[in-house]
């Protein structure tokens, strides 16, 4: 796997209100600024990639199982098509857009518009542990992500939680992007549900408070008067599984016509990584059948 220096983000996990929240926090400020500017996003598919990316990165942490990999697939109806975040347990990230280049004008509150960009459609978790896969999936209700996310957990896991993830995404760069998950764990009190609540009425934009206060300032906001305790602190990081093999193998399963719109004049074969934008530039006896 190919790391990218510098391309890293932190991941908070803890408990708070006695321990019957469960809480996870992420900043992937510069992994999706580094995604954005390898695959040419544009702010409103940096948005929506970002959002993905945080919730897939708190989503793994937060399982109940032991997960090795999380993959999160966002399809809908809208003119982005497919969004796709993967995360590992070492904190692997990488992800990528359907069509990586449509823009819309923002909302009245000047927001890049993420759930008309992805549109009606289904949000598919898919899990991996020791060889083994799982797969769940729910229909998306605004396609915002964040309350996506937060109806597959109370309809997959029967968990009642808070789910919160924003870019701030500019026309040259994202200046702040990150999220936050808090869990009602069973017997919790209703006055730390209620103080919970009122906390996030309060707080204001995640991405703004996460460009302003940073990924503890957001989770102190979040969290105020609930005594939340910190468990442990992991780092994230843009790192893509692709390979020359993966993609050699890849291209000679395609068919003559396929790969014929991939071939250069002097008879190689050129093919993008879809998630970093490697290219691989292949001989004609490469993709010979092994």
């Amino acid at each position: 796997m190919k790391a990218v220096p510098g391309a890293g983000g932190r991941l908070l996990v803890g408990r708070a209100a006695g321990g019957s929240l469960a809480w996870a926090a992420a900043d992937v400020t510069a992994i999706i600024e580094e995604a954005r500017r390898r695959l040419d996003f544009s702010p409103l598919a940096a948005s929506a990639c970002g959002r993905a990316l945080a919730g897939a990165a708190l989503l793994l942490r937060l399982a109940r199982k032991p997960t090795d990999r999380l993959v999160l697939e966002i399809r809908g109806d809208g003119p982005l098509r497919l969004v796709i975040a993967e995360v590992d347990a070492e904190g692997n990230l990488r992800g990528m857009v359907g069509q990586p280049k449509v823009d819309l004008p923002p909302t009245a509150a000047g927001k890049p518009p993420v759930g008309q960009g992805i549109g009606k459609g289904l949000l598919r978790v898919h899990r991996e542990q020791d060889g083994a896969s799982y797969q769940s999936q729910v229909a998306l209700v605004t396609g915002e992500i964040g309350s996506d996310l937060a109806h597959y957990l109370e309809q997959s896991e029967q968990t009642q939680s808070a789910v919160l993830v924003g870019v701030l995404a500019k026309p040259d760069g994202v200046a702040a992007a990150g999220g936050m998950i808090v869990e009602v764990l069973p017997g919790a009190k209703e006055d730390a549900i209620t103080a919970l609540e009122s906390n996030i009425r309060d707080l204001g934009g995640v991405s703004r408070r996460l460009e302003e206060e940073g990924l503890a300032g957001l989770s102190e906001r979040l969290l105020s008067g609930l005594d939340p305790e910190l468990g442990e602190e992991r780092p994230l990081r843009y790192r893509c599984r692709c390979s020359r093999e993966r993609l050699r193998q890849h291209l000679i399963v395609l068919s003559a016509d396929d790969r014929e719109h991939l071939r250069h004049e002097d008879g190689t074969t050129e093919a993008e990584c879809v998630f970093c934008g490697e290219i691989y530039r292949f001989d004609a006896a490469e993709l010979r059948p092994d």
